[in-house]
């Protein structure tokens, strides 16, 4: 079980950036009284929901012509 200190230094982000991914709900947690904890699995699963999917915009893609 990792601490939000733990996350954050993972995720390189802020402390406070990880008890906002918390307090939306988007990070899932575990509490023991005041403490927060994050099992790997929750870590895993929040970085698989939150990975950027880039595909090219088919509106947006330049076309080259060949001299």
């Amino acid at each position: 079980m990792l601490t939000v200190k733990q996350v954050s230094e993972r995720l390189n982000v802020s402390k406070g950036a990880v008890y906002n991914a918390i307090h939306k709900g988007n990070l899932e947690h575990h509490r023991f009284g005041s403490a927060i904890r994050v099992s790997e699995d929750q870590l895993r699963e929040f970085l698989e929901q939150t990975r950027a999917r880039t595909e090219p915009d088919p509106l947006h893609v330049t076309q080259f012509k060949h001299l």
